[in-house]
């Protein structure tokens, strides 16, 4: 290989605020990086073999199996772009972002994967090239992804986002600290989804009312993160998971873990993701309260919380 002893690339998590399922149906989102939440991707030489060593595969590239075939397509894509195809290498990941969660895990691995060969390589990487290799892994993994897991796990503000209308970034300028929780159950995004369009048939004013509710109250939080309101901004998130319960997409573990952050001091909580599973949220005033109600989600059935300043 080269001379360089490795490559290194880097990307965080993400999580939506306010948006799940309203955004399909033409209203914003709001998605924020995880910085604390991270991947790292590490491209070294070997002497033989293609091998790759991480949470979810450790073997050779040729092994890799469907449930990251994704990541497979990735890396096949930048052997080839860099002329790497018979090259021995080894990939290292370490990350502590779960899968299926919500999370950006795709996305943020496709990210630090693609920068690593990159700086390995030492070439200039442009946004467009990032997203073009992002969205190899992306396509396979979610089929029609929107581009905003891929722009959220690279960006250092919030996004805003609405269907066909693109994505910006704003100000974050917010005193106060994300407490997350994982329910230990997998999201189960494309039956969340068939439950809405169902609701959206069955019972089409209510479904509408909270679809449109959820719009208006991303709005307000768009407004209590650039104007310092977190007290309002707690209200926000809490009815915002009360209309995503109304659609039929929370769990009963998800309405506990929201439950019990409140009870412990939270100013708003609510689920993050498709739902049905997945991860939820809580916010709390300062990194004190902030411990305090991870504990309390550990208590109610948290399998792992995280504590990211805002």
């Amino acid at each position: 290989m080269l001379s360089q002893m490795n490559g290194v690339g880097k990307s965080h998590a993400k999580a939506i605020l306010i948006g799940e399922h309203a955004v399909v149906y033409g209203e914003p989102a709001i998605a924020i990086p995880l910085p604390n939440m991270t991947v790292t991707a590490t491209l070294r030489p070997a002497f033989r073999g293609q091998t790759i060593d991480g949470a979810e595969f450790h073997g050779d590239l040729s092994e890799l199996g469907a449930n990251v075939e994704g990541a497979r397509q990735l890396l096949l894509r930048l052997l080839d772009k860099f002329d790497m195809s018979t090259t021995p290498f080894h990939l290292a990941i370490d990350s502590n972002v779960p899968q299926e969660r919500g999370f950006g895990a795709s996305a943020a691995l496709a990210t630090a994967i693609t920068k690593a060969f990159f700086d390995y390589f030492d070439t200039d990487l442009s946004e467009e090239e990032l997203a073009y290799f992002t969205n190899i892994e992306e396509v396979i993994s979610h089929g029609s992804p929107s581009g905003l897991d891929t722009t959220t796990v690279n960006a250092d503000n919030p996004v805003w986002f609405i269907k066909n209308k693109g994505m910006s970034t704003f100000g974050m300028n917010l005193t106060g600290t994300l407490v997350l929780a994982d329910t230990g159950i997998h999201g189960q995004t494309v039956h969340a989804i068939s439950i809405v369009k169902e609701f959206l048939l069955t019972d089409h004013d209510r479904a509408w009312a909270s679809i449109t509710h959820l719009g208006q109250i991303a709005e307000k939080i768009r407004l209590d993160i650039s104007e310092n309101n977190p007290e309002h901004l707690g209200m926000m998130f809490t009815a915002a998971h009360h209309e995503l319960q109304s659609l039929g997409i929370s769990h009963p573990k998800l309405d506990k873990l929201v439950n019990a952050a409140t009870h412990a001091g939270a100013l708003g909580a609510k689920l993050t993701g498709a739902g049905i599973g997945g991860a939820m949220f809580a916010l709390a005033k300062n990194n004190n309260d902030a411990i305090t109600i991870a504990n309390a989600l550990t208590k109610a059935g948290a399998q792992n919380t995280w504590i990211q300043p805002l």
